[in-house]
C-alpha cells in the first residue's frame, strides 16, 4: 500500500506540472481512497489482534495536553467542521501514546462524520480525581437511548433513514473501546437522537492507578 501511494502521489505531481489538471484531481482521489483502504485494513489487523488476545500496550509518560493539541489540529486539517478545542492542564500522563491518539482521532473523525448538517464539533479536557477525560460533543443525529449500549459492539453502526450516507464497518469504536478497556479506563456516550452525542473516554493519569483499579 505504501508503494502504491507513492507512486499515485507521483503520478498527480507530474500530471499538475503538465497541467493536466483534470487527471491531478483523479489521482488526487485515487491517493484518498488509499488512505481509506489502508485504515480498514490497520482496522481489520487489530481487530484480529484483540480477538487473539494479541494487541499490545507501549505504555510511557507524555505529555496529554500536548498530543491533545496535535490531534485536534491534524483533524482541523481535514475537517470541513470548525473543531473547537476547550483544554484544562492535565499534564503527563502514563499510558500508550499511540493508542490513545487512534481512540482520539476516531472519536473526533466520527463527530465530524456524524454530523453533516452542523459546523461546528467540541472537544474537551479535564482532570477528574486520578483520571484524564477526554470527549468529544457534535451536533449531529444522535443515537437512541435503547441502542447507545450497543454502540461498542464489533461491527454494530446504528440503523437511520440516513444510515446508508455513512460508510463503514463499525469497527473504530469497537477498537477504541477495547484500547480503553487495556487502559484500565472506560469509554460511554450520552445522546439524544437528532440533537447530538458526547462520546467521552477516562483513562488513569498514572500506572499506579492503572495496577490499582
Amino acid at each position: 500500500m505504501t508503494s502504491l501511494k507513492i507512486y499515485t502521489q507521483f503520478i498527480e505531481k507530474n500530471l499538475v506540472r503538465q497541467n493536466d489538471l483534470k487527471n491531478a484531481q483523479v489521482a488526487r482521489k485515487m491517493d484518498d481512497q488509499i488512505d481509506l483502504l489502508t485504515d480498514l485494513i490497520s482496522d481489520l489487523l487489530d481487530v484480529t489482534k484483540i480477538q487473539n488476545g494479541k494487541i499490545q500496550l507501549n505504555e510511557s509518560e507524555f505529555d496529554f495536553d500536548q498530543l491533545a493539541e496535535e490531534i485536534v489540529a491534524e483533524q482541523q486539517m481535514s475537517a470541513r467542521h470548525k473543531i473547537t478545542f476547550n483544554h484544562s492542564q492535565v499534564g503527563k500522563i502514563f499510558s500508550d501514546r499511540h493508542r490513545v491518539s487512534q481512540v482520539m482521532s476516531n472519536l473526533i473523525s466520527n463527530a465530524v462524520k456524524y454530523s453533516p448538517d452542523a459546523d461546528e464539533v467540541i472537544v474537551s479536557t479535564k482532570l477528574v480525581g486520578d483520571h484524564v477525560r477526554f470527549c468529544v460533543k457534535d451536533f449531529g443525529i444522535g443515537i437512541p437511548e435503547d441502542k447507545q449500549k450497543k454502540i461498542f459492539e464489533q461491527y454494530y453502526r446504528v440503523s437511520n433513514a440516513k444510515e446508508h450516507t455513512f460508510p463503514g464497518l463499525g469497527l473504530g469504536l469497537y477498537i477504541s473501546s477495547e484500547i480503553i478497556k487495556r487502559t484500565g479506563g472506560r469509554i460511554y456516550v450520552t445522546s439524544n437522537e437528532e440533537k447530538g452525542s458526547d462520546f467521552c473516554f477516562e483513562i488513569p493519569k498514572s500506572k499506579n492507578v492503572q495496577q490499582n483499579a
